[in-house]
């Protein structure tokens, strides 16, 4: 499809060492496809292809932008469940208890923990087994912990959207309005918008993805890079 592209051991740049093979070209825009990076393992990340001579489509701050709740929710507020922001040592339960709230559904900036139960906690007592199950399944609770307000959504209507420099992309039909807006808002050039149908009929952002670590989902691996393809050549690595 005219990409060229570079693979390279993910265990050895966690041990402080990176090489590409093949070599990456210099000049070339990098994008990554793999498993998810801390902000701070991504920043290490961008400066060893930045060493190559080469340069990285998503800046450290974009990355982070799409990667972390916290970040892009104050830009989608109102397309998104309200959602408050504690650290792990917070008697959380009593601080939503004070806000009026009895339920909630739980996650650290990135993920939930789906196993043993999920991440509902339909009476506020359930938050610190739930932050505990966090920590076993996740191995640690990375930036904080995000208390969303549940909202009943229709089951199996969570559909995956990509948006690549500003473009958004559906993986069938068109693209919803929610995510044409995160498009036009969210300063990244390749990140994922989750939506889901709420039981009264709107659809609502669950999440954003930045599209370098993104499961494909639904999408077959020749849609997504007919998109990366789509504005001019780049090298996946």
């Amino acid at each position: 499809m005219g990409i060229g592209f570079s693979i390279f051991s993910l265990e050895r740049f966690m041990a402080g060492q990176f090489r590409a093979t093949p070599q990456l070209p210099p000049a070339e825009t990098i994008v990554y496809r793999g498993w998810m990076m801390t902000p701070q393992q991504y920043w290490t990340f961008h400066d060893a292809i930045r060493g190559t001579g080469a340069s990285s489509l998503t800046s450290r701050e974009q990355y982070e932008l799409c990667h972390y709740l916290p970040r892009w929710y104050p830009i989608l507020e109102s397309f998104t469940p309200e959602t408050l922001f504690f650290k792990e040592g917070d008697d959380i339960g009593a601080k939503l208890h004070s806000r009026g709230w009895t339920s909630c559904f739980l996650k650290d900036y990135v993920k939930s923990v789906g196993a043993a139960g999920g991440s509902i906690a339909r009476n506020l007592s359930e938050i610190p087994s739930i932050v505990d199950k966090m920590k076993k399944y996740r191995g640690e609770i990375e930036g904080g912990i995000c208390v969303r307000r549940i909202e009943d959504f229709e089951p199996d209507s969570e559909d995956r959207y990509f948006v690549y420099r500003g473009k958004p992309y559906a993986r069938n039909g068109e693209v919803p309005d929610a995510v044409a807006v995160a498009a036009q808002r969210i300063s990244s050039p390749f990140f994922s918008v989750d939506l889901a149908r709420r039981c009264d009929g709107v659809l609502r952002i669950i999440e954003l993805g930045d599209g370098q670590v993104s499961d494909r989902k639904q999408w077959k691996a020749i849609q997504l890079l007919e998109i990366l393809r789509s504005e001019h050549p780049i090298h996946m690595k």
